[in-house]
């Protein structure tokens, strides 16, 4: 069959709707990118709606303390004071370049070739943000999001096509030809067509889009902004290719002389980049996945090993925000705070209504817990171990909520709802001797190791104890003006919720 660049791009999204493995794709895309042009977006709206992944909420923090934002922020823990400290638009771009890639993970763990390449987009924009962090260059998130497209087009290729990803390869062996100009001869189009065609279904900003095309590097003329980002693409995108065929010194010292007068670099210092990825162990696994050596890694599930000092520096960040930030604000921090650290899959705040008597998901993180926003259970006494952490006022943990002696007390409305957590812990917030809210996590299917110990659960209360003193302080300060506001009301986001 013959196809035309038209043919192909109506093919490829139509095989992507129909296959269903992306179904949410653009959906994310686009609600990232008006959440950032949006000018009532809030820090809590944002890190609701993009920080729910675990691999996102770690490359966000590692960003702000990288030694580039050092001088902003010191041992930052939390994904809500990163946005704080780098704004919504660094942020928006860091978590672009992970939901690019998010779709295709699953896939790629079935395929080999999936896998590869998915591998080699990782690094690629490791490079890019890892380069451009070291030259101090503001504009580094942007320019990772352009790497990873060009690669997403590639993907796109491997999935939605997969006999002529087969054939483009052999075409480009046999002729000697870049592996995107056999596309081209086989689909009608080339991988740079191909990913401004998606920036472009995506709605992603102008120059973003226009940096797929091809630039020249032998001219004088300073770059346009979407020429310095497509130039910061296609030499991250090399120097993966020099990576996974072993590093060699002299290929990368070529590679970095050929870009670096353009792109206004120290030559030995893209070398180093690329040196220093080399030997990176966070960076060997996708070498070895990149060069068809090894097969994908799963993160880890259950509660991390060193998670007391994880709470501890949560806590320590909690209460430095708590003179800086509302309710609302420290209430999502302190959330977030205890997902990284006890590595739950979600996490969730039920807020006492008095007008409905009822307590309802306000707000939450992870997995699965966006689209049950608004989801009550009743304020009533029900013999539950909900309502038994309301009546006491001390935090559960249910570690294993399929055991049948246990399984009578779990209600019904989050067996149906979460019906593959095992494990799960409740820490009430408590005001004036009645508890107001209800912190909720679980860990998904995975069994909590090793329980909660003493030290971590002091740590949890002394948190809950923050968010109490704060909503204690509104409160004097609401009866002072007359305000009859509710501190924990949730602004109005778009997400439909249930009851």
């Amino acid at each position: 069959m013959s196809l035309t660049k038209e043919k192909t791009l109506e093919l490829m999204w139509q095989r992507m709707a129909e296959r269903g493995d992306f179904p949410s794709l653009q959906r994310s895309v686009t609600g990232i990118v008006s959440a950032m042009q949006s000018e009532n977006t809030s820090t809590a709206d944002l890190a609701s709606s993009v920080l729910s992944d675990f691999a996102l909420t770690q490359k966000v923090i590692r960003l702000a303390n990288s030694a580039m934002y050092a001088p902003f922020g010191c041992n930052v823990t939390t994904v809500s004071r990163a946005i704080m400290i780098l704004g919504v638009d660094t942020i928006g771009h860091l978590a672009l370049s992970l939901k690019l890639l998010e779709g295709f993970g699953e896939v790629a763990a079935r395929r080999d070739d999936m896998a590869r390449e998915l591998a080699r987009a990782t690094l690629a924009g490791a490079f890019a943000r890892d380069i451009t962090s070291k030259n101090g260059i503001r504009d580094g998130e942007e320019a990772v999001v352009c790497t990873l497209l060009h690669h997403v087009a590639r993907l796109l290729v491997t999935y939605c096509f997969p006999d002529e990803w087969v054939q483009i390869q052999e075409i480009a062996v046999a002729q000697g030809i870049s592996d995107s100009d056999a596309c081209e001869q086989v689909l009608g189009i080339s991988f740079p067509e191909l990913a401004e065609a998606a920036a472009r279904k995506w709605g992603l900003p102008e120059s973003i889009a226009t940096s797929m095309r091809p630039i020249d590097l032998e001219g004088d003329a300073p770059l346009s902004h979407a020429d310095w980002l497509c130039a910061v693409a296609n030499m991250s995108n090399e120097m993966v290719m020099e990576l996974t065929r072993g590093a060699d010194p002299a290929r990368l010292a070529e590679l970095a002389e050929r870009y670096a007068d353009r792109l206004a670099l120290d030559i030995s210092e893209v070398v180093s980049v690329g040196e220093e990825m080399a030997r990176d162990t966070s960076h060997q696994e996708f070498i070895a996945i990149g060069t068809g050596a090894s097969n994908t890694r799963q993160p880890p599930a259950g509660k991390p090993l060193d998670s007391a000092r994880r709470l501890a520096d949560g806590l320590s960040e909690v209460r430095a925000a708590t003179s800086e930030t509302d309710a609302v604000g420290l209430l999502n921090l302190t959330l977030e705070a205890i997902l990284q650290s006890l590595g739950f899959v979600n996490c969730a705040a039920f807020v006492r209504s008095p007008a409905s008597k009822c307590f309802e998901m306000r707000f939450g993180i992870g997995r699965d817990v966006q689209p049950l926003l608004g989801l009550t259970f009743p304020e009533a006494f029900e013999p539950d171990v909900f309502h038994l952490a309301l009546t006491n006022g001390r935090a559960i943990l249910i570690d294993n909520a399929r055991e049948p002696r246990i399984v009578p007390r779990i209600p019904l409305w989050h067996r149906q709802h979460f019906s593959n957590v095992k494990s799960f812990f409740l820490l009430p917030v408590r005001q004036r001797n009645q508890t107001v809210a209800l912190l909720y996590g679980d860990w998904g299917g995975a069994l909590c190791a090793g329980g909660i110990g003493p030290k971590e659960m002091e740590f949890l209360h002394y948190m809950g104890d923050e968010i109490s003193s704060k909503l204690e302080s509104a409160a004097q300060q609401n009866a002072a003006t007359g305000n009859t506001s509710d501190s924990l009301a949730r602004k109005p986001s778009g997400t439909t919720g249930m009851r």
